[in-house]
């Protein structure tokens, strides 16, 4: 983890914990939570890597990550996680942070200044998430059946409204930082849709963000757009949320060493805001990855009505098998 922390201006430790189960049915996505409370010391000062073994298994490792949401997003996740297994392969360094921020003109110390004053806060707050998780493996699907699907369980939720969460910049060369996109599709346009339609509302939805946000320059207009944009997000009303990673095949490890470990198995835990926004019996999040030939798939399952907006702090937990 030090190559990865070297040139970082954005994290400054790591918090490393070691977890022994019996097997991964006792270490599912809906622990993650409790792992954070008793584990997490720190919400904004650290990240927190946590490496799972399971007696069952001994050629299995799980690979934990939690860290604060503004700071990276999941697909970002997904790689640092595939950069660390290619570290421990090649003992090499296979972040190439400093080297990508030079490449890109980027002075650490100058993104430094754009980085918001940390409120520490100390974990524990949350220790049960407002909704259940059920989980599935099946064929990877292309995204126009694959939103066709999506549009089935929204009319049977009753939702009135859709965000499609999708990561807005695919740069090899960009190694840290959250760009998620939050891109909402309106009940009326999903209702009417084919999925390949709701495909094409959704990227011209994204050049239309991405136009805006190119327009900004000064600190201050970013903090203004972004509090404007999570005001509206929490205000939406019976949101069904959606996030499809699609084929990480071409990151599970494979083409470095693939006897000493591939990708099996990703899955990630939402950051709390969302998962608040997801809760309810009209509400709900579904999330899908595919790696090789099959499809990672995970939607919630409502508890209850009263968890939602209730002001979750931001984490996200990752999670990789390796």
């Amino acid at each position: 983890m030090a190559h990865f922390f070297r040139g970082n201006p954005l994290f400054s430790k790591c918090h490393l914990i070691e977890l022994t189960f019996d097997s991964p049915e006792d270490f599912p996505l809906s622990a993650f939570q409790g792992l954070l409370s008793e584990k997490y010391e720190s919400y904004c000062e650290s990240l927190l890597i946590a490496s799972v073994t399971y007696r069952s298994d001994p050629h299995l490792q799980g690979i934990f990550t939690c860290m604060p949401f503004p700071l990276q997003d999941g697909y970002k996740c997904c790689r640092l996680h595939q950069a660390l297994m290619k570290t421990l392969k090649t003992r090499q360094d296979c972040f190439h942070i400093a080297q990508g921020l030079a490449e890109l003109g980027i002075r650490a110390d100058e993104l430094a200044e754009f980085l918001p004053p940390v409120e520490k806060t100390a974990g524990g707050q949350f220790k049960e998430l407002p909704i259940a998780f059920s989980q599935s493996v099946g064929a990877p699907t292309k995204s126009g059946p694959y939103l066709q699907k999506v549009k089935a369980e929204f009319i049977a939720r009753d939702s009135e409204n859709m965000f499609i969460l999708k990561n807005g910049l695919y740069s090899r060369n960009l190694p840290i930082g959250n760009s998620l996109l939050f891109l909402t599709v309106p009940g009326s346009v999903v209702t009417q849709s084919t999925g390949i339609q709701l495909r094409d509302y959704c990227r011209n939805e994204e050049q239309r963000q991405m136009d805006q946000l190119s327009r900004l320059e000064l600190r201050e207009d970013f903090i203004a757009a972004g509090g404007a944009r999570i005001g509206a997000m929490m205000a939406t009303p019976n949101v069904f949320c959606v996030n499809n990673y699609g084929d990480v095949s071409a990151h599970d490890g494979s083409d470095i060493n693939a006897s000493q470990g591939t990708l099996m198995k990703y899955q990630w835990h939402m950051p709390m805001p969302v998962l608040g926004i997801a809760a309810g019996e009209r509400a709900g999040l579904t999330f899908t990855i595919s790696i090789r030939d099959k499809a990672f798939n995970f939607r919630t399952i409502p508890l209850a009505t009263g968890h939602r907006r209730s002001g979750y702090r931001n984490i996200e937990t990752e999670s990789v098998g390796v």
